[in-house]
């Protein structure tokens, strides 16, 4: 299971080199983070099913400075898998 998404800054455009992480799961987390690419994607895998939060900051020094903040639920089971990652997109503010 995994959550993909693209972050975003206040225009549209993608934001590279933005961390995403988990800040609340349905259990206590790793520190399991990623780094956005050159076209802002990012994906995180996740260890059981259960609601995320995720939290992004983005590197002044790399582009706009920001953060962003979705929570999101990963279903159980094989409808999970069937319909591909869970995707959100985050958006700077």
């Amino acid at each position: 299971m995994e959550i993909t998404g693209v972050v975003r800054d206040a225009s549209g455009a993608p934001v590279a080199g933005a961390h995403v992480l988990f800040t609340d799961g349905p259990r206590p987390l790793p520190d399991i983070a990623a780094l956005t690419d050159a076209e802002g994607r990012f994906s995180l895998g996740v260890p059981s099913p259960g609601s995320y939060t995720l939290m992004c900051r983005a590197d002044p020094l790399l582009g706009p400075s920001g953060t962003a903040e979705a929570t999101v639920r990963v279903e159980p089971g094989a409808r999970a898998t069937a319909a591909g990652p869970v995707r959100v997109d985050l958006t700077l503010g």
